[in-house]
C-alpha cells in the first residue's frame, strides 16, 4: 500500500538519477559526439481507496539522448562534401600556383624560346645568338619536364593519401562493427533500454567516417547499424566488416584505385564521389589528367612544329636541319584483364586534329569502339586497324597487332607523357637551320614584270629537292619546268615541284626564266629563323584555329578557372557544414546554462522529497509514541 515513505523514497531515487544525468551532461559538455541526455519520469500506478485514487510516487522510465537522425544525416553529408572539396582544392590550388607564377613559369620559358628565335633571325650567323637559342630551348624543355614531375609527385601523393585513408576507413569500420555487437547485447540485456554512450560513440565514428568517404546507413531491429559506400557496397553489416582496399589501375599499375575487400579486383572508384577519398580521386580526373593532357598537347605542338621547321631549313654547313627536340609519342597500354593477344600502336597523324584527351579502345563482337575518358563519349573512327588501313580518329592512327578477345580494352594516351620526355638533342650551334633550304632568282635578261618569291620547302624528304629547276615561260600564260610540260600561269598561284613551292606574280614575258636551286652559301639567310619565331602565333592546333601561344593561354586559364570554381564551392560548402553543425548542436549539444538551471531544479526537488520523508518519519514517531502511551 502506498504511503508517504514509499512516495518520498521513489522521488529521492528518481531525482538522484536526474541529478546524475545532469552532472554527466555537464561533465561531457565538451566531449566530441556526446548527445545531451535526459531522464523520462512517469507516475507509478495509483492506489485505490474508498475515497478515491491516491498516487504512489514516481518511476524513472528511461534515460534518453537528444539525437535527431535527420540532422545527423545532413551533417554527415555536408562533412563528406566538404572533405571532397578540401582534397580537391589542395591540388587545384597547387597547379594554379604553378602555371600562374611569372617567375620561372612555362609561359616565360615559351616566350623566351621564341624570342631567342627572333634574335637569331636578326643575326643568323652569330655564335652567341645560336648558343642562346639552344640555351632557351633547354630552359623550355626543363620547364615542361618540371611541370610533368609536379604532376607525377601529386599523383604519388594521392596514392599515399588513399592508402592512409583506406586504412583509417577500415579502422572506423571495425570499431563500428564492435559497437554494433555491444549495442545489440546491451539492448537485449537491458530490457529494451538504449546504451546511450555506446550509441554516441558509434554515431561519432560514422561522422568521422563520412569525412573520408560518403556513406549511407540503415538500422536493424536489434540496434545494429549497417554502413554502405559508393553505389551501395556494404562496408559494415551487423558485426561484420567488409572494408576497403587499394587496387592497381588496370591500365597503369602505379595508379591506385579503391575496391571492396570481398569483391576481388573490381574497383568502385567511379562510384565514390564524396569524402576525402572522393576528392583525391576527383583531383586525378578533374585536375591532374586534364592538366597533363593539355600540357602534353602543348609540348607535342612545340616539338612537332619546331622539328618540322628545322627540317625544311639548312644549317651553316648547308645541310638540312636536324631535330631540335626529342619527345615520346602516344602511349598505349592493354588492360591487365585482357585475355586476347592483341597490342595497339598509336601515332599522331594530324597535329591540328589532336585533342587534349585520353581514350579507351574496346573490342566487342568483332568491332572496336573508341571512347573519350573525359566525358565517356564515343568517338567515330575510320579504317580497319591494320597497317594498311589504321583506325583514324582525332589526329591519331591506331594499328592493332595480334588477335583481341571480346571485352579486351586498351588505353590510348596521345600526349600525357610528352612533357616529361621532351629533351634538347641538338647541341651543335652550327646545325641550327636558320636559312631557307632553297633560293630563287629571275634571269637578268627577263623583259616582263614577273617576280618570284623566295621559295619554301614543303617536303624535305623529296630526293630531288636540291636539283636545280628552271621555270621558263613559253608564252605570257604558259610555262615549262626544266623544259618539260606546259602549265597554265596564274599570277600568285603556287608552283610546286621536287618538294619546294614558289609563287610568281606580275606579267612575265615569253622567254623569261626563273631558277629554283639549293641555297648554297646562305649562312646569312634568316628565312627559317623567322619562320621558327613565327611558330608561337601560328595556328597549328584544333583544326588550325589555335596557336602554341593560344594553347598555353588556354592551359593557364583552365587551371585558374578550375581552382576558382573549387575554391568557391569549398567556401559555400564550409558554410553549409557550419550550419549543419549548429543545427546538431542546437538539438543535441549541452547548454551549460540550461544544465545549471536543471541542476538547481533537481536539487530543490530532491530536498523537497527529503523533507517529505522527514515529515513522514515524524508522523511515524508520533504514531509510535501514541501507541506506547496507550
Amino acid at each position: 500500500m502506498a504511503d508517504i515513505f514509499d512516495i518520498s523514497i521513489s522521488a529521492l531515487q528518481a531525482f538522484q538519477s536526474a541529478l546524475n544525468v545532469t552532472g554527466n551532461n555537464i561533465a561531457n559538455a565538451n566531449t566530441a559526439g556526446y548527445n545531451r541526455q535526459s531522464v523520462d519520469l512517469a507516475t507509478r500506478v495509483p492506489q485505490y481507496t474508498g475515497s478515491g485514487w491516491i498516487g504512489s510516487g514516481v518511476n524513472m522510465v528511461a534515460v534518453t539522448r537528444a539525437f535527431d537522425q535527420a540532422s545527423a544525416n545532413q551533417l554527415n553529408h555536408s562533412q563528406s562534401m566538404l572533405g571532397q572539396l578540401n582534397a580537391l582544392k589542395t591540388y587545384s590550388d597547387q597547379f594554379d600556383n604553378l602555371f600562374s607564377s611569372t617567375s620561372g613559369s612555362i609561359s616565360s620559358a615559351v616566350s623566351g624560346f621564341f624570342s631567342a628565335a627572333s634574335d637569331l633571325a636578326n643575326d643568323p650567323t652569330s655564335t652567341s645568338a645560336r648558343t642562346a637559342f639552344i640555351g632557351d630551348a633547354q630552359t623550355l624543355a626543363s620547364s615542361l619536364q618540371n611541370a610533368s614531375q609536379q604532376l607525377d609527385t601529386a599523383e604519388s601523393d594521392i596514392n599515399t593519401r588513399l592508402s592512409a585513408d583506406v586504412a583509417q576507413v577500415n579502422t572506423y569500420a571495425q570499431s563500428i562493427a564492435r559497437l554494433n555487437t555491444q549495442i545489440a547485447n546491451a539492448g537485449a540485456g537491458g530490457q529494451g533500454q538504449q546504451p546511450n554512450d555506446l550509441l554516441d560513440q558509434r554515431d561519432q565514428l560514422v561522422t568521422q567516417l563520412s569525412k573520408l568517404v560518403g556513406v549511407t546507413t540503415t538500422t536493424d531491429t536489434n540496434g545494429a547499424l549497417n554502413v554502405f559506400v559508393g553505389n551501395g557496397q556494404a562496408l559494415v553489416v551487423q558485426g561484420n566488416v567488409y572494408g576497403l582496399k587499394t587496387l592497381a589501375n588496370e591500365f597503369n599499375p602505379s595508379r591506385l584505385e579503391i575496391g571492396i575487400s570481398t569483391a576481388g579486383n573490381n574497383a568502385i572508384s567511379t562510384s565514390i564521389g564524396s569524402g576525402e577519398i572522393g576528392g583525391l580521386l576527383a583531383a586525378r580526373t578533374q585536375v591532374i589528367d586534364p592538366v597533363r593532357n593539355q600540357l602534353g598537347q602543348l609540348t607535342t605542338a612545340i616539338v612537332q612544329s619546331v622539328n618540322q621547321q628545322q627540317a625544311v631549313g639548312v644549317d651553316l654547313n648547308g645541310a638540312l636541319g636536324k631535330a631540335l627536340f626529342s619527345s615520346i609519342g602516344p602511349q598505349t597500354e592493354g588492360s591487365s584483364r585482357n585475355t586476347g593477344g592483341a597490342s595497339v600502336t598509336a601515332t599522331v597523324s594530324d597535329l591540328g586534329a589532336l585533342a587534349a584527351d585520353s581514350y579507351q579502345l574496346s573490342y566487342n563482337g568483332g568491332a572496336y569502339t573508341l571512347t573519350r575518358e573525359s566525358d565517356g563519349s564515343v568517338v567515330s573512327t575510320t579504317g580497319a586497324g591494320t597497317t594498311a588501313s589504321p583506325l583514324q580518329a582525332e589526329g591519331l592512327s591506331l594499328v592493332i597487332a595480334g588477335t583481341p578477345a571480346n571485352g579486351d580494352k586498351f588505353r590510348i594516351d596521345p600526349t600525357g607523357s610528352a612533357a616529361g620526355s621532351i629533351a634538347v638533342v641538338l647541341t651543335n650551334t652550327a646545325q641550327i637551320a636558320a636559312a631557307g633550304a632553297v633560293r630563287t632568282s629571275a634571269a637578268g635578261a627577263n623583259t616582263g614584270s614577273g617576280a618570284i618569291s623566295a621559295g619554301s620547302v614543303v617536303d624535305a624528304a623529296d630526293p630531288n629537292l636540291f636539283t636545280t629547276a628552271t621555270i621558263a615561260f613559253t608564252s605570257a600564260t604558259t610555262y615549262s619546268i626544266n623544259g618539260a610540260g606546259s602549265f597554265t600561269y596564274t599570277p600568285g598561284a603556287a608552283i610546286a615541284q621536287n618538294g619546294w613551292k614558289v609563287q610568281i606574280s606580275g606579267t612575265p614575258a615569253t622567254g623569261d626564266t626563273f631558277t629554283v636551286q639549293r641555297n648554297t652559301g646562305g649562312g646569312g639567310d634568316n628565312r627559317n629563323a623567322l619562320a621558327l619565331a613565327a611558330l608561337q602565333n601560328q595556328s597549328v592546333l584544333n583544326g588550325g584555329t589555335v596557336s602554341i601561344g593560344g594553347a598555353l593561354s588556354s592551359l593557364v586559364t583552365s587551371v585558374g578557372t578550375k581552382a576558382q570554381q573549387v575554391s568557391q564551392a569549398q567556401s559555400a560548402q564550409t558554410a553549409v557544414n557550419t550550419s549543419a553543425q549548429q543545427v546538431v548542436q542546437s538539438k543535441s549539444g549541452v547548454n551549460l546554462d540550461e544544465e545549471a538551471a536543471a541542476l538547481l531544479q533537481w536539487q530543490q526537488a530532491y530536498q523537497a522529497a527529503a523533507q517529505a520523508l522527514k515529515v513522514g518519519s515524524s508522523l511515524f514517531d508520533t504514531l509510535i509514541a501514541a501507541v506506547r502511551a496507550g
